[in-house]
């Protein structure tokens, strides 16, 4: 919060600048004391004793003329140091007292009683002289302070100005010796002064309150003259002209009294005035000397002189010392100096001097960075500059000038240029002109040029032709404001070769700074590699690497901006999804390789199928899909057409003739959806549907197909509000002892009952819960349900039984899966032994080593597991025995048939057989006849599950059917 008490005070009259602190109240003191005793001696009785004072001739004398000396002096001082670009106030006031001094002097020896002086000694004459020097000096003071006030600068002509004041003297001093008769009277004996000499004494002493009052105001910033001095000159000269209005004899103490007061008020203009012109100026050359004394020793920098035409050279102790000597101990001489000199540099320096001899008088800096040996042996580099000396003739007589040790900076220059050598950039340095003055091999090897061929060379050698004028823009503008920054972040920037070749590069500019210029540091960077690159880049984002057809992403892009087009022209757009037949059998059969052969070669022909405005993509696996802007129903089965031609010749594949076919599924914008996602969705749908009725097949999105679509987005929907709303719940099927039809255990198998769909089949909603996400928190919420279902069973006093849960590849995958089953088995106080949970072969085989690693944990809890629908997959016999499972689930696809295929007899057999070698046990699922049964039975299989047996019911029917209390 400011202070505003002391923000509404007003400025006071008198603020004192720091540079008056002290001389102010040293100068105050004076005033008092002489002020005191002027009170004293106006308010005492002067008696008749002190109206004459013996001697007064001579004291009168002695006083006036020390007067007299301090005028002139102050005259002396301030007339010659007008030359020296002092204040002009200084030659004011020097002017005014030239004037003040003659007129004393004159008033000292024409005094009554004083040998006669040209004319007639008396009274009359010796107060004209008096009077003319006290007004003059009243009124020139004012003038002073006036012109200190007024802040104008003024130019006067000391000549002239001496010549006129000079002038007024000579005519004052003759009208006061010969024409006496024309000037005023100014005392009458026996009456005293006149009443004309005392109003003028006052009209003297007003002006120089006056003058005081105004100087005052100037105590507050530092003035050409010293202040506190000028005010107390003024004070005590008004004192003193006070004592000249009292006495009544021209002997007594109050004349003498006023005389001496002059002079101490002269003594204060004398000091003011030297003060000025001569000690402030020697404080400041001593400052500035100590000043660059400092400097020079702390920048370590020192002074040489060297007169012409001898040996003589002047070396200052500093350089003796940067080559480890005493003063004493190197002479000043320049051939002591050249013994000191490396033997590689002699040339350098004798030619440096020569070629300054021969500029000398062009006021050319001489300028030499040499190496002097040291004292201990090693050798420092020092840099000397210097210009020509004249004496005051003008006559050049000597070179001086400084010299300085850098080997630092040598050294650290060496570094540099290493560390640009090592740069593994092209490094190139510039001047301010814009020549190279350094570069990197690797800017050599990168532009074609030489070792040290680009020196010296212009930038511009490196820079397309066609680029000059703009370049020579570009650092122009640089120049004027050098800061580090990249050139080329978004616009093409091009570099020359030797040979004229052009290339793009990318350069980041760095401004380096140094002691006599500025230099610009490029680094430069050949983008050539670096473009070939993202354009390989660029190809492997939009096109598929086999076929080097455009992949998803750009069918995207284009069918994107297809769209945009189609409906602004109102256009149908076709878009057709292929899909091989039975691809999946060839690559098993005769090899991925194979596979790719024919994906190739596919796609071959399928080029030869379109139109140049058609956009044929691959979309992974063995799908392609072709993008028809502005088409119809009929040409799109001429294009289905063409491709069911294509496809009736042979492919052949390791000198195997295979022949191919191929099912699509075709949309229409937009008729099937009005942004490509709606529309690839529908074909997607189409193809799915045409790959079920049998291959070689082709369908269009139908309002049946619609419907089904619909459904599947509307349970995609729900199931996001299903489980928080507990729409989900759990089934029981019993799974028994295929001899003795015992309970052993059960699986736990979700449902979904929705309050507008109704029941929703588990067909209709895992998949899409795969496919969102969902299935992790479907999963976990079977798992934890049917675990909290069988502590209830067991809290009833049932028998325990085999609580079998599905897990999903999600769930599988997770790091934490059997420590978050602990977790649930530790809740619900379930012994691990009685959950079992089932696995796909897929997700096992997907990534066996995983598979094996999760396995292990869960086996090493005592949970038991089990592969579900086993034979369906792609098992290898070497991994199945390295997992640590408890039972084979035999898919119901295999038991489906088993009483009357042979084949699917013969597997189910062959899955038991191999079970019981491994030491498995097993359980067929789907179990619904008394022939699949028998079966089952005659091969030992040890479990069995299916409505042959029972349906999924729910826990209560479970309890009241099939589970038996504890015996």
């Amino acid at each position: 919060m400011p202070n505003t008490e002391l923000a509404l005070q007003p400025k006071t009259f008198l603020t004192l600048h720091p540079a008056y602190q002290t001389s102010f109240w040293g100068v105050a003191m004076i005033i008092a004391v002489l002020a005191s005793i002027q009170l004293i001696l106006g308010v005492i009785d002067i008696t008749e004793q002190y109206t004459y004072v013996a001697s007064y001739l001579s004291l009168h004398l002695a006083m006036e003329m020390v007067s007299v000396f301090i005028s002139l002096m102050v005259f002396i001082v301030g007339w010659n140091v007008a030359n020296h670009k002092l204040p002009s106030s200084l030659l004011l006031l020097s002017l005014i007292f030239f004037n003040v001094g003659i007129f004393d002097y004159f008033h000292a020896v024409s005094y009554g009683g004083m040998p006669d002086f040209l004319s007639h000694n008396d009274v009359q004459k010796h107060l004209n002289f008096w009077m003319a020097a006290r007004f003059i000096s009243a009124f020139g003071l004012l003038l002073l302070a006036i012109y200190l006030v007024s802040k104008i600068e003024l130019h006067l002509n000391r000549t002239a100005i001496f010549i006129a004041s000079l002038t007024f003297t000579l005519v004052f001093l003759w009208l006061v010796i010969y024409r006496i008769d024309l000037m005023p009277v100014w005392f009458v004996e026996g009456q005293g002064l006149t009443d004309l000499k005392k109003n003028l004494e006052y009209v003297i002493i007003g002006m120089n309150v006056l003058t005081a009052l105004i100087l005052l105001t100037q105590l507050n910033r530092p003035r050409s003259l010293h202040v506190p001095l000028l005010i107390g000159a003024v004070l005590v000269t008004a004192m003193s002209e006070l004592y000249f209005t009292w006495y009544s004899t021209m002997t007594g103490v109050y004349n003498i009294m006023g005389h001496l007061y002059k002079v101490v008020a002269y003594f204060m203009i004398y000091r003011a005035i030297v003060v000025e012109a001569i000690d402030i100026p020697f404080n400041r050359l001593k400052e500035s000397q100590e000043t660059l004394d400092l400097a020079v020793t702390s920048t370590d920098t020192g002074l040489w002189r060297w007169p012409l035409g001898g040996d003589y050279v002047y070396l200052s102790p500093i350089l003796k010392r940067q080559l480890g000597y005493n003063d004493h101990e190197l002479a000043n001489s320049f051939s002591a100096l050249q013994s000191l000199l490396h033997p590689d540099d002699k040339a350098i320096f004798e030619e440096a001097i020569q070629s300054h001899k021969q500029t000398l008088g062009k006021n050319e800096l001489f300028e030499v960075e040499v190496r002097f040996k040291h004292k201990n042996g090693d050798y420092r580099w020092i840099y000397s500059r210097g210009k020509e000396g004249r004496d005051k003739f003008g006559n050049i007589v000597e070179v001086i000038g400084t010299h300085t040790d850098v080997t630092h900076r040598r050294i650290e220059h060496e570094r540099f240029r290493s560390a640009l050598q090592a740069s593994p950039n092209a490094m190139i340095m510039v001047d301010k002109q814009g020549c190279i003055v350094l570069a990197n091999k690797k800017a050599n090897l990168l532009f074609g040029y030489k070792d040290e061929e680009l020196l010296t060379q212009p930038i511009e050698i490196l820079v397309p032709n066609s680029m000059h004028e703009q370049h020579s823009s570009l650092v122009d503008g640089y120049m004027q404001n050098m800061q580090q920054r990249e050139m080329a972040a978004n616009r093409m920037l091009f570099a020359k070769r030797q040979n004229g070749e052009e290339f793009r590069v990318e350069v980041s500019l760095t401004p380096i700074k140094g002691s006599e210029e500025n230099y610009v540091l490029a680094s430069i960077v050949d983008l050539t590699e670096k473009l070939a690159s993202q354009t390989r880049i660029e190809k492997l984002m939009h096109y598929d690497i086999l076929t080097e057809l455009p992949n998803r992403q750009l069918l995207v892009e284009r069918a994107n901006y297809v769209l945009d087009n189609a409906r602004q022209l109102k256009l149908q757009v076709g878009l057709l999804l292929i899909g091989l037949d039975r691809f999946k059998n060839l690559n098993d059969s005769l090899g991925h390789s194979a596979g790719d052969e024919v994906l190739v070669e596919f796609a071959r022909r399928l080029k030869s199928t379109i139109s140049a405005k058609d956009t044929l993509a691959r979309l992974g696996g063995d799908e392609f899909a072709i993008l028809m802007p502005s088409t119809n129903t009929q040409q799109i089965i001429q294009l289905v057409n063409k491709v069911k031609e294509v496809l009736k010749h042979n492919f052949v594949v390791k000198s195997e003739q295979v022949l191919m076919t191929a099912s699509m599924g075709i949309a229409m914008y937009p008729e099937n959806g009005n942004d490509f996602s709606l529309l690839f969705q529908s074909s997607d749908t189409a193809l799915a549907r045409a790959k079920q009725i049998g291959i070689d097949t082709y369908l269009f999105f139908d309002n049946e197909m619609q419907l089904n679509v619909s459904r599947i987005l509307k349970i995609d929907s729900a199931m996001h509000e299903a489980l928080t709303q507990k729409q989900f719940y759990l089934e029981y099927q019993p799974q028994v002892d295929i001899q003795t039809k015992r309970l052993k255990g059960v699986e736990a198998l979700i449902r979904w009952k929705h309050p507008e769909m109704g029941i929703i089949p588990p067909l209709d909603f895992i998949p899409q819960a795969e496919s969102n996400g969902l299935i992790l928190p479907l999963g976990e919420w079977v798992l934890e349900t049917a675990l909290k279902q069988l502590r209830s069973w067991l809290d009833k006093g049932f028998q325990p039984v085999v609580m079998a849960v599905n897990l999903s590849a999600l769930q599988f995958k997770n790091e934490g899966l059997d420590k978050s089953i602990e977790a649930l088995l530790k809740k619900y106080e379930i012994p691990p032994e009685y959950l079992e949970l089932e696995l796909t072969e897929s997700m096992m085989m997907e990534n066996p080593t995983r598979a094996i690693t999760a396995l292990n944990k869960l086996h090493a809890k005592g949970i038991r597991l089990a592969i579900d629908d086993f034979g369906t997959g792609y098992s290898s016999l070497s991994y199945l025995k390295q997992f640590n499972i408890h039972k084979l689930k035999i898919d119901q696809s295999f038991v489906r048939d088993i009483a009357t295929n042979d084949d699917d007899r013969a597997i189910v057999s062959a899955i038991i057989q191999m079970a019981e070698s491994l030491g498995y046990s097993t359980i067929a699922e789907g179990v619904e006849t008394d022939a699949q049964l028998e079966f089952l039975q005659q091969n030992s299989c040890d479990e069995y599950q299916g409505y042959g047996f029972s349906r999924p019911v729910l826990a209560e029917v479970m309890e009241e059917k099939f589970l038996s209390a504890k015996g």
